[in-house]
């Protein structure tokens, strides 16, 4: 790419340059040709002119060659005696040895790439060095083999001592390896004797170790950098050494017990290679300095050799020969001269000028009628072409040139044609494209207007459309004096649909759902989607409130029969909220709103109920935006606090697990229990997020517990159908132990019997976490019509009776029987049993009969914050004992009499 961009470089300039000529001299073809035949002319005469003076110029030159041919006399000069060598060489010797010398010491010091470099270098320049010295004095005097013996030398000298510096780095290396692995074996060992032992005497013996070897290694610094140490350094390194091996020897057995025998092992051939390795050093240093004395010698005896050799009075040299022509020499030039001296007497001819002239006037000529005939083959064409172009230009397409003229102007005639050819069938194309988009645009914007009013999934009307419905159903039924019923409708517990089943057959859920909504409107009023699983049905000319009223049950009831989707019979439930125009609003916003308003409250009595407005519905609106809204805020700026209320153990009277109850901290400082926003939370979507913090707050809690001073904790979460649904819930609450380094066991799920409408895929992920170690229990049993079905099919570990069975076990014989039946049960199936909301010493009583069961109730404690559960847990033990005292005189069990008596009563 570069190298086509370089070239057209040229091409550039050279374009650019021909278009400002044009501008500057905007001439047309005919003159350019002119012009072009006006310069071949002065050329074609410049030509014969200097073809006829160029003989002339040559005459010149020949002239010239003569004289220069001439013989020539060379004066004879007087014999020299050759001067006597400088002393070039033998400087560039010395510098050479004197550069051989640093690279040396260099490459000694250090083997870098540098200095192994630098060394070749300055050995290389010192042979050749010692060469070219050699050869100008054997020139000049006699030989000096001295220098040359001394330059080998020298070198030798030089490659021994490097070669024993080397030896000497790796047995530094490998020293310093020996001394590395002792090192590193004593610190493990003293590190792992500090941790684990706690013996004082093997710490002690290891310290002195390390400090006997640290001996070693001090005294040892002068052998690795290789210096001259004093006899007493000596003394004091192989005393060091042989402490080391005392002390060594002497704990040999301990070590063994303690390190092991492969570290025992370890230490002892690391040390012996270590003490070898400290002989070797010693024996290279002295051999290194031995070296480092022979080389410098050297370095003295190759100076003095060639500068006493340089000193040395050259030889003398015999005279020149005297420089002259040779008479043979001679002969060979001068008939040469001669003849071109004769030459240049001589020229051209009249005739021959003649002839030339002619040529000129013939070839003037020639040129002259081409460039007529490329002219009229030039213009014609391109007149042809220009006109061709302006008929285009104007739109008529069947235009063509007549081909003819030069072969390059009739090949762009035959490329005009064919322009005009696709050109005209591009239009053509065009035409036909254009008609084809503003066809395809016409349908685009029906569609679009259709897809504005109409619901993509169901074909209903959209709410947009839906306001344009009902403004024209308010204006008809303003003129006949009519009602108008507007219904919000919702799916109940429609998110188990999309959760359980997936979006695809949700969606085909809220077909059907649009189908039998048409079926019931039929020809009575207009139903559309309002979004999600919320429809609006819109009741024209309605007679009556009482016929508002009957629609909207109408609608409730006509779900009370199956649903078939996709082969499946489904029982589906809706909502209803209603609103009558005109008493409460005159206007679609109004009546949407007011109906929307009743459908809450309609959710809030339960499944398959109809709501019709009231003004004080608006206030109740208000009140839940204004919770949702503090509910937001409470997420954002953790406003959140758990409470934990505990669960007592019969079977050891003492706090076994607690369970974690959701607290609001309101902005003026009371505490607001779930019962008064959860339900909200829930209809907001507000509850996942809440559901996380909940999860996580707990298991961190249980967490500081199991690592804190109550290793045994338990804590019970409330578990949502919603968040066992979600696919993610199993492998969140997974890495919620694993970030916070807890057990499953510390943790148990609660759930309530609405699990089992979430369908298979709900028992799946209890069964899951089941097998990790949750917990699962099953809270408010005994409400529900399904509880044994729950025991049957729900993978349990206990589950907690409910405090509406609790509360008159000590006061009626049904509640008792029950409760005393169930307990049996679970304890056959193998399940643990919680009673909920013990108040009374009374159900204290008699549920101290019933076994090892778990209590949990306000007679124990209320829910208490984090901070105060390990306290309350010391407490509960003196409470619980103080409660078993003062019990004797109660009945476990009351007379079935009195209890007869009292239900009679009640009857």
């Amino acid at each position: 790419m570069q190298f086509s961009l370089t070239a057209s470089i040229p091409r550039f300039i050279l374009a650019h340059a021909r278009s400002r000529l044009s501008k500057i001299f905007p001439l047309g073809i005919r003159a350019r040709l002119t012009l072009s035949l006006a310069a071949v002319a002065v050329l074609a005469a410049t030509a014969n002119m200097l073809a006829r003076e160029s003989v002339y110029i040559i005459h010149v030159g020949a002239a010239s060659r003569t004289v220069a041919a001439s013989p020539i006399s060379v004066p004879a000069q007087p014999q020299t005696q050759p001067a006597p060598p400088d002393k070039k060489h033998a400087e560039t010797l010395i510098r050479a040895v004197d550069r051989y010398e640093h690279a040396s010491q260099a490459r000694v010091e250090a083997d870098s790439l540098g200095s192994d470099v630098k060394y070749g270098l300055a050995r290389e320049k010192l042979q050749r060095a010692a060469f070219e010295y050699k050869e100008a004095m054997s020139a000049a005097t006699p030989p000096a083999p001295a220098v040359g013996r001394r330059a080998a030398e020298y070198l030798s000298r030089g490659q021994e001592l490097i070669q024993l510096a080397d030896q000497r780095r790796v047995a530094r290396v490998e020293h310093a390896a020996r001394s590395a692995a002792i090192l590193t074996r004593l610190q493990g060992s003293l590190n792992g004797a500090f941790r684990i032992f706690g013996h004082v005497f093997a710490r002690q013996s290891l310290m002195q170790l390390r400090a006997d070897f640290d001996a070693v290694r001090q005294h040892s610094e002068s052998v690795l950098a290789g210096d001259k140490y004093a006899a007493e350094e000596s003394e004091s390194l192989l005393a060091s050494e042989i402490a080391f091996a005392a002390d060594f020897e002497a704990q040999r057995r301990t070590f063994a017990r303690t390190d092991g025998e492969a570290w025992v092992q370890g230490v002892n051939t690391d040390f012996d290679a270590l003490v070898a390795q400290r002989a070797v050093l010693e024996e290279l240093n002295s051999q290194i300095e031995d070296a480092a004395r022979q080389f410098t010698e050297a370095h003295i005896l190759a100076s003095t050799a060639i500068a006493a050799a340089s000193e040395t009075p050259p030889r003398a040299l015999a005279a020149p020969r005297a420089l002259a022509v040779s008479p043979q020499f001679s002969e060979l030039i001068e008939p040469a001269s001669h003849s071109v001296a004769e030459s240049t007497l001589t020229g051209p001819d009249r005739s021959t000028r003649s002839v030339m002239a002619a040529v000129t006037v013939i070839m003037i000529l020639f040129i002259t009628a081409i460039s007529v005939l490329t002219v009229l083959s030039v213009l014609n064409p391109v007149r042809r072409i220009v006109k061709a172009t302006m008929q285009l230009s104007r739109g008529e397409m069947q235009a063509q040139v007549p081909r003819g003229g030069i072969r390059e102007l009739d090949k762009l005639a035959g490329a005009f044609n064919e322009m005009a050819a696709r050109l005209a069938a591009a239009q053509e194309l065009g035409r036909s494209h254009q008609e084809n988009l503003e066809q395809t645009v016409l349908e685009r914007t029906q569609k679009l207007q259709q897809l504005s009013q109409q619901d993509p999934l169901t074909s209903l009307p959209n709410r947009r459309h839906l306001s344009t419905l009902l403004n024209a159903a308010i204006d008809h039924a303003s003129r006949a004096g009519n009602y108008v019923g507007v219904y919000f409708l919702d799916i109940d517990n429609f998110k188990n649909f999309n959760d359980s089943l997936g979006h695809a057959f949700g969606d085909r859920v809220l077909m059907s759902v649009a189908n039998r909504l048409e079926e019931v409107a039929d020809d009575v009023g207009i139903v559309a989607r309002q979004g999600g699983d919320e429809f609006t049905f819109v009741y024209e000319g309605a007679t009556s409130i009482q016929a508002v009223q009957e629609m909207g049950w109408k609608l409730v009831h006509a779900f009370q029969t199956l649903i078939s989707v996709d082969g499946r019979e489904l029982s589906i439930s809706v909502s209803v909220g209603a609103s009558i125009f005109p008493d409460h609003g005159r206007d679609a916003d109004g009546l949407l709103r007011a109906a929307d308003s009743a459908l809450f409250r309609a959710k809030d009595l339960g499944r398959s109920q109809l709501a019709v407005f009231t003004p004080e519905l608006i206030e109740s609106a208000a009140a839940r935006f204004s919770i949702e809204q503090g509910l937001r805020r409470a997420l954002e700026k953790s406003e959140f606090e758990l409470a934990y209320q505990p669960e007592i153990d019969l079977s050891t009277m003492e706090l076994a697990m607690v369970e974690a109850l959701l607290r609001w901290r309101m902005p003026d400082g009371r505490l607001a229990r779930p019962g008064e926003f959860l339900a909200v939370a829930e209809q907001s979507g507000l509850i996942s997020e809440i559901s996380v913090w909940v999860m996580r707050t707990a298991v961190m809690d249980a967490a500081r517990w199991f690592h804190g001073g109550w290793p045994e904790a338990r804590v019970a979460i409330n578990v949502s159908p919603r968040q066992l649904l979600d696919q993610r819930f199993i492998g969140q609450t997974l890495a919620l132990l694993r970030e916070f380094n807890v057990p499953a066991k510390c943790i148990e799920l609660e759930l309530t019997e609405s699990m089992l409408q979430t369908g298979s895929s709900t028992i799946d992920a209890l069964a899951e976490l089941q097998t990790h170690g949750f917990g699962i229990a099953l809270d408010d049993f005994g409400t529900g019509y399904s509880s044994l079905t729950s025991l049957e099919h729900l993978p349990l570990s206990r589950i907690k009776l409910d405090r509406s069975l609790i509360a008159s076990i000590d006061t009626s014989a049904r509640s008792a029987a029950i409760a005393r039946a169930i307990i049996g049960l679970c304890a056959g199936l193998g399940l643990q049993v919680t009673a909920e909301g013990v108040e009374r010493p009374q159900q204290f009583a008699w549920l101290m009969a019933s076994g090892g069961i778990f209590l949990q109730g306000y007679l124990f404690s209320d829910a208490v914050p984090f901070a105060d559960v390990l306290r309350l847990k010391a407490s509960l033990v003196r409470k619980i004992q103080e409660l078993r005292l003062s019990l004797p005189g109660i009945p476990r069990h009351p007379p079935l009499e009195l209890i007869k008596g009292k239900s009679a009563v009640r009857a």
